[in-house]
């Protein structure tokens, strides 16, 4: 009851002032939103994490008036900093932060080899995975593509948890030997 009265307060204060309702808001649930983020862009990307995270509480201001009070706050939020990583990580794989830096001199080909190779791998992985039986296939790609917890896997699904791990489990196991069978080296 007590974390209920903490989030309705909050939410009025982000409503009313929210230049208070950000910093408090940041102050409660900074720390949780950037470990959001940091697991779906890579705890070594700092500056996309941080932007990220800003990103999902401008989110959390903006949206207030579709906030449902019978819900956590937290719970509200953590939605939506997954969300935002997960459209900066989409976007940044388009050819933004996440491209390495060469030793390359200007004017030079990039090791077209490699960049084939790492799009053969891709495509194999795709294929190994879209040959997953269900719900294997469903289980795999919501954990590892959407990080979705275990727990709302198995909500979702009606599996025990763990079930849910145990399918992770062997997916992992038969998706590693079809690449090996396919000539990825893991």
């Amino acid at each position: 009851m007590a974390r209920e009265m903490e989030d309705g307060r909050l939410a009025l204060l982000l409503k009313n002032d929210p230049a208070r309702g950000l910093e408090a808001a940041i102050a409660r649930y900074g720390g949780a939103v950037r470990t959001i983020c940091a697991a779906i862009l890579g705890a070594e990307n700092c500056q996309e994490v941080e932007e990220a995270a800003s990103d999902a509480f401008v989110a959390l201001w903006r949206g207030m008036e579709r906030y449902d009070p019978e819900q956590p706050l937290s719970a509200w939020l953590y939605g939506i900093a997954r969300r935002t990583a997960l459209r900066r990580r989409r976007d940044l794989g388009r050819g933004g932060a996440f491209r390495e830096l060469t030793d390359q001199l200007p004017g030079e080909d990039p090791d077209l080899t490699d960049q084939a190779a790492a799009k053969e791998n891709a495509r194999l992985l795709r294929q190994a995975v879209e040959e997953l039986p269900p719900p294997d296939k469903e289980i795999f790609i919501r954990r590892y593509y959407l990080y979705e917890r275990i727990n709302a896997i198995a909500a979702r699904l009606g599996l025990p948890p763990k079930t849910v791990e145990n399918k992770l489990c062997r997916g992992r196991q038969r998706l590693r030997q079809k690449l090996t069978e396919r000539g990825v080296i893991l």
